[in-house]
This record gives C-alpha cells, sequence and structure tokens, in this order.
C-alpha cells in the first residue's frame, strides 16, 4: 500500500468520536464510584485501551509527517513526545505533592517519600513498584515505554506492510502471555498489543482506503469491543479479550464513512482537544465537588463539579499543553538535518483508491479528485487536536 504523498492536513471525527469515548468512560467510572454506584471495573479499563490504540494510530501519522519532510526520525519524534506527555504531567504531580490532595476521592492522602515523587514526575511507576500519586497515572508509563517502540513499528511497516505489523502483533501476543512467569516489571507486555493494534489500523490504509461502511458502523464496532471486554473480564480471559478487541478496531476502523454531524463534531472534537488535562485532572475536580463540598447544596456541588470538570482542563492546555507542544515542535525542527521538505514513499505496494468521502474534510488548497488506484493528497485522520496524551 503506498500512503499520501504529503502529511495529513485534515480533519478525522471517528478519532475525535474514538478518544472521546475513551475519556467519558473513565471520566463516569470514577463519578460513579465517588458517589456510590459501582460500575463494571471492565468500563475503566476499557477506556484506557482505547486510549492506547488511538495514541498508536495518531503516531503513527505523526512518524509520517516526520519522514516526509526528511526530518531524523528518532530525534524528532521523541523530543516532540517528551514536551507532549511530560509537562502536563509534572504539573499534576507538582500540585498533588504541594497542596497535599488525596490519590483519589475515596483514597486519602499520604506522604511519599522521595524514590516514590521521582517516579511520579519521570513516569516510571510501574517499572520501580512505586504508588501513583494519582490514580489515573498508572496508564502514562506504560505510553512512555511505547513511544520508545512506536518508530520501530512504522519502520517495520513500511518495509514488510500489515504482515509485518500483524507478525508483531502476534510477537506481542506471546510475549504477554509468557511475561507473567518472567518478571511482573515487563507489564508493557500487557498492552503491547493493544498499541500495535493502532499500529495495524494505520497500515490498513486509515485514511486512504474508501470507506464503504456507513458511520453508525464505527459505534456498534466499538459496542462490539466493549462486549467482548466484558465477557473476557467475566470469564477471566481479561487479557486475550482486550488484544482481540483492540485489532477488531484497528482493522475495521479505516473502513467506515466520517461522522458528519457538525454538532456532534464540535462536542467530540472540543472533548478530544482537552481529553489528556480531563484525564489527570478529573479526579480532583470531583474530589473538591463532592467530597470537600459535601455538606453543601446538590446545586452547589454539581454546579463546582461541572466548572472544575471543564475549566481545569481548558486552563491547563492553554496555560501548559499548548505552550510545551509549540516548543517541543520548535526544539524538534532544530535537531532536523534538512529544512527542506523531502517527499519519500511510504511503501512500494499497489496504491489504495482515495476515500470517496475525503473531499468535505479536505483543508488543502486543492480538492480535485485523485485518480482512482492513487493515493490521495491528503488524509482524512485528524493528528493536530488529537493528538496522543
Amino acid at each position: 500500500m503506498t500512503r499520501s504523498a504529503t502529511p495529513a492536513t485534515s480533519l478525522s471525527p471517528n478519532l475525535d468520536v474514538l478518544r472521546a469515548v475513551a475519556v467519558l468512560l473513565v471520566y463516569f467510572f470514577h463519578l460513579f464510584l465517588t458517589t456510590g454506584p459501582h460500575l463494571p471495573d471492565f468500563l475503566a479499563q476499557f477506556g484506557v485501551i482505547l486510549f492506547f490504540v488511538h495514541t498508536s494510530l495518531v503516531l503513527m501519522f505523526s512518524l509520517e509527517r516526520i519522514d516526509l519532510r526528511g526530518q531524523r526520525l528518532f530525534a524528532t519524534f521523541y523530543v516532540r513526545r517528551l514536551f507532549r506527555i511530560y509537562p502536563l504531567s509534572i504539573v499534576c504531580v507538582s500540585l498533588i505533592i504541594l497542596l497535599q490532595l488525596p490519590r483519589a476521592p475515596w483514597w486519602p492522602w499520604s506522604q511519599p517519600d522521595v524514590s516514590t515523587v521521582l517516579a511520579n514526575l519521570l513516569l516510571y511507576t510501574e517499572f520501580a513498584y512505586k504508588p501513583v500519586l494519582t490514580s489515573v497515572l498508572w496508564s502514562l508509563p506504560y505510553e512512555v515505554a511505547m513511544y520508545a517502540v512506536l518508530p520501530f513499528c512504522y519502520l517495520a511497516g513500511k518495509a514488510y506492510g500489515m504482515r509485518g505489523i500483524l507478525a508483531l502483533w502476534g510477537f506481542a501476543v506471546v510475549a504477554g502471555l509468557i511475561q507473567p512467569y518472567i518478571s511482573w516489571r515487563l507489564g508493557l507486555a500487557q498492552f503491547a498489543p493493544c498499541f500495535i493494534a493502532g499500529t495495524a489500523c494505520y497500515f490498513m490504509g486509515y485514511g486512504v482506503r474508501r470507506r464503504p461502511l456507513p458511520f453508525w458502523g464505527w459505534p456498534l464496532i466499538l459496542l462490539s469491543a466493549a462486549g467482548i471486554q466484558a465477557f473476557g473480564s467475566y470469564y477471566e480471559y481479561e487479557q486475550i479479550s482486550r488484544w482481540v478487541l483492540c485489532l477488531m478496531i484497528g482493522l475495521t476502523a479505516p473502513f467506515f464513512a466520517e461522522l458528519n454531524r457538525p454538532m456532534l463534531n464540535k462536542g467530540t472534537e472540543l472533548i478530544a482537544r482537552y481529553s489528556y488535562g480531563i484525564y489527570l485532572t478529573h479526579l480532583h475536580a470531583q474530589w473538591v465537588a463532592l467530597v470537600v463540598l459535601k455538606d453543601q447544596p446538590a446545586a452547589i456541588r454539581y454546579s463546582a463539579l461541572i466548572a472544575l470538570s471543564i475549566g481545569l482542563p481548558v486552563a491547563l492546555y492553554h496555560l501548559v499543553e499548548s505552550p510545551m507542544i509549540r516548543l517541543g515542535t520548535r526544539l524538534a525542527a532544530s535537531v532536523s538535518t534538512t529544512s527542506a521538505q523531502v517527499i519519500r514513499p511510504i511503501s512500494s505496494e499497489r496504491p489504495l483508491p482515495a476515500p470517496a468521502e475525503a473531499a468535505q474534510y479536505n483543508r488543502g488548497p486543492h480538492s480535485s479528485r485523485p485518480r482512482v488506484g492513487q493515493a490521495p493528497a491528503s488524509r482524512t485522520a485528524k493528528t493536530a487536536s488529537a493528538s496522543a496524551r
């Protein structure tokens, strides 16, 4: 499959839907846990593994743009990811320590030692057996570890196509099965197949393959995936079920038409943009509103909950996330060996046809329909506001 010869510049509402569903699942699982009713545990983990699939998919587009511009692939990618994930997590962890905030609304504050603080700041808690200072932080060390691997997955996909990616997925599944018998410090193996499923989605042709299936099939796939997770959780096949459902999402996502409902598009776009901040701050928004203000009238408590759940992520995005992303982009550009754009073919296999609906999302200066059998000039995948946490 030949990918497009220019970087993606178009929106992908379906990726916004995926990211919005992921963060809302985590948010409402914790909200119900705080207020009393306990939702099934698999829902929160399902939200997190949707993040993993989304993350690896959009980072394939990031690697593609770096590659097409002729920049140093590894150095540019790592610098940009460093400034994407660390600044906001460091700010949140620092505020938790300074203000002695609880790990979760139902979990009291306990004073961490220096090694625990460092593990939380540098995001290696899972590998050092250190407790997290906020419950949602457990997933970030796995993402950081996968950042080191994703450029190699991208290069493998370029060289060997989908066969190479599926072979990597199979190898990751075997590694996940034997990992508990080797070392619990290698817990990344339990989630590597989820990340590789997002890579498979990219090399299946997300954004360049024709999309013959209507959009409503996309939420049905996500519901089916949740059902697989529930089944696996109930019958104690949790790890296998999440690997299978992630691959199912990755292999089917390229075939569904994009969501085309302006209000829904805008709503999911905003949730996706602020999702990292929502993920990191929602527990303390719920703690202030529902625990600290527990003696206040319900109107005050839930008004505070809404204000904090929206206000904290928006403020942190504009004060921390967005400036640090721009700084990371500038620093990454400074490590590149070339300044001129270099267009590189990404595969020697037969190109896929352009998606029929690509024109309505195309923001480029040329809107002419490409010839049948030729990759489009731009994708339908959003990578700006839907970049990984």
